[in-house]
């Protein structure tokens, strides 16, 4: 059984069961992370031992949000130090954000600094084809919800309509197109 708690002292290595008359018993091997992580995997830097490093910080850090972003910093910048790349360091940083979480304003700072140490390692790149995929993602959205209020304020939208609304890419324009929708009494005073 894999322990992931921070009691040192609780060591169950066993479980009794019993209903009436039956009675089960249970017994098994523990393996303690926080005391493995301390002696045998102390220079371990595998992805199961990072990971528990990530669960183990988590509960120390539980009541302490600035700790808790000094240790999840500590952790993800960790993961550049021992040469994993920005790709890598995301896919790691997916879980241990999930176990990790910081208050908004902690997290937009992690961000910032996030953003920062990958320019400094030459990583950009990754920060903004992530921004484009970002921005193509609201794009997206803004022509979707554009072709869903145009239908439902005048109807089916013709083919012609529905191209330019396919072909429009700037968030701006179409951020400006879906406040016109609110004015105009037909499709063709649109702005484009």
């Amino acid at each position: 059984m894999i322990l992931a708690d921070l009691n040192r002292h609780w060591l169950p290595r066993e479980d009794e069961f019993r209903l009436a008359d039956f009675h089960s018993r249970l017994e098994f091997p523990i393996c303690k992370l926080i005391e493995h992580l301390e002696t045998d995997w102390r220079d371990d830097h595998s992805l199961p031992v990072l990971l528990a490093r990530a669960q183990v910080a988590a509960l120390r850090t539980a009541s302490d949000p600035e700790g808790r972003f000094r240790a999840k910093w500590q952790l993800v910048r960790g993961l550049y130090e021992l040469g994993y790349n920005a790709e890598q360091v995301r896919e790691l940083f997916r879980l241990i954000d999930w176990m990790m979480h910081l208050r908004e304003d902690l997290s937009k700072r992690f961000r910032i600094e996030l953003d920062q140490l990958e320019e400094e390692l030459g990583m950009s790149y990754v920060t903004s084809v992530e921004r484009l995929a970002k921005a193509e993602g609201k794009a997206e959205g803004q022509r979707e919800a554009l072709s869903s209020l145009l239908e439902a304020k005048f109807g089916r939208l013709s083919p012609d309509v529905a191209q330019r609304i396919r072909q429009t890419d700037s968030v701006e324009k179409l951020s400006s197109l879906l406040l016109q929708v609110l004015t105009i009494d037909s499709v063709e005073q649109l702005n484009w």
